[in-house]
């Protein structure tokens, strides 16, 4: 079985947002710097999730993931 990936890339934003690889990798700097990360640590789903006020749940039909069921809720 192929182990889900837990990290978002620049390409999960292009489909995120619609657009070009440069924004969502300046994007990506800007969110990186939000929650403090240093130059090698990964942005994961549940911080974009976080930085752009959505559940994680609604993210998933955008990005190339595994499917699986979440088993929580948030209030």
């Amino acid at each position: 079985m192929k182990t889900p990936r837990l990290f978002i890339y620049a390409a999960d934003l292009m489909r995120i947002y619609g657009k070009s690889e440069r924004t969502c990798r300046r994007l990506l700097q800007t969110m990186k710097e939000h929650f403090g990360l240093g130059k090698r640590q990964n942005l994961t789903y549940f911080q974009l999730g976080e930085f752009l006020n959505l559940p994680v749940d609604q993210l998933f039909p955008y990005i190339r993931v595994f499917s699986f069921v979440i088993a929580w809720t948030t209030p």
